[in-house]
């Protein structure tokens, strides 16, 4: 009886070889019989860069073989920057590769004496969400939500993106938690060059800005409806500038209007006269003129023309702050 006994096991053990499992001596934690498989990684499992380096809020998916409790166990990572696995307590994750937090988890399995051959697996289940602000001359300024690897113009696209006539790309900024000072961000080049060195990637707690561009503007003065500063675009002309403000006021003289550029390199301010009442009733733009950055258009009161008027509007030209003061900043 007890030789056939002896056989039956004998011949079960080569039926498990045939099969290719190996019985794991005890304490091991190879794969093998009664073993739950572990949980699969959803079809949506963030793909993390290469080397990347655990953070805050990043989940992880712990499965040790031969555990049945420890299969798909999820690990958050806390604010002190560690996980808590199971049987081994509290392990250092933040700023660690997953690999370097798995051999970890199996040295201690190994030095307290729980497994002798512990096979770990382990994967980031979710990555942290960044919290980036974008401020400034976007369509929807405030926080958004970011992965890690995104990029500016990303976290811009979130915002609604940038508004095309007062945005000042290229003086945007990023303002990074332990940096001094802010960092410049060329996005003029980035959007209209492809210069793809001024789209960086973006750290959680950043805020970009991208201020009013007060440069790229031209102003319409004098007798008309709206007094004011414009958004600059390359098409614009003088007579489309006087109808953005609104036309004429009933003692404007659109007859006798001027486009006035600042002095430029030690040069003197130019006075262009623009028969704008002409352009209008015939519709011929041979005598209009395209505007550039800076430039203001005026309509004086009267047919003739008031040339102290026009002088004190050349003065103010090489004198930032007085448009500041009279509104136009």
């Amino acid at each position: 009886m007890k030789y056939c006994c002896w056989v039956w096991t004998a011949l079960a053990v080569l039926a498990l070889a045939a099969c290719g499992v190996e019985a794991a001596p005890a304490g091991d934690a190879a794969p093998g019989m009664g073993a739950p498989a572990p949980s699969p990684l959803p079809a949506d499992a963030p793909t993390a860069p290469a080397g990347y380096r655990v953070a805050v809020d990043d989940i992880l998916q712990l499965t040790v073989w031969g555990e049945p409790a420890i299969q798909g166990v999820y690990l958050s990572v806390t604010t002190q920057g560690t996980i808590d696995a199971p049987v081994v307590g509290s392990v250092p994750a933040q700023g660690r590769t997953v690999d370097e937090i798995k051999n970890e988890i199996a040295r201690r399995f190994v030095e307290m004496d729980y497994l002798r051959n512990p096979v770990v697996q382990l994967t980031i289940y979710q990555l942290h969400k960044m919290k980036v602000r974008v401020l400034g001359q976007v369509q929807r300024p405030g926080l958004q939500t970011m992965r890690d690897g995104d990029t500016v113009d990303q976290a811009v696209a979130e915002a609604g993106g940038f508004l095309p006539d007062t945005a000042g790309l290229a003086k945007a900024t990023i303002t990074r938690v332990g940096v001094a000072e802010p960092i410049p961000v060329d996005l003029d080049a980035y959007y209209r060059e492809g210069d793809m060195s001024a789209n960086i990637r973006l750290k959680d707690g950043d805020t970009i800005y991208i201020p009013e561009d007060s440069d790229n503007r031209f102003f319409v003065m004098g007798y008309v409806q709206q007094p004011r500063a414009f958004p600059y675009k390359r098409t614009t002309t003088a007579t489309e500038a006087v109808s953005q403000a609104g036309g004429a006021v009933p003692r404007g003289s659109l007859k006798n209007t001027v486009v006035i550029r600042k002095p430029k390199d030690g040069q003197p301010g130019e006075r262009v006269p623009v028969d704008v009442a002409k352009v209008m009733r015939t519709g011929d733009r041979s005598g209009d003129i395209r505007l550039e950055p800076g430039d203001v258009v005026f309509v004086p009161e009267t047919k003739a023309l008031d040339l102290g008027k026009i002088g004190q509007v050349l003065g103010a030209l090489a004198n930032a702050s007085y448009l500041s003061r009279i509104g136009f900043f």
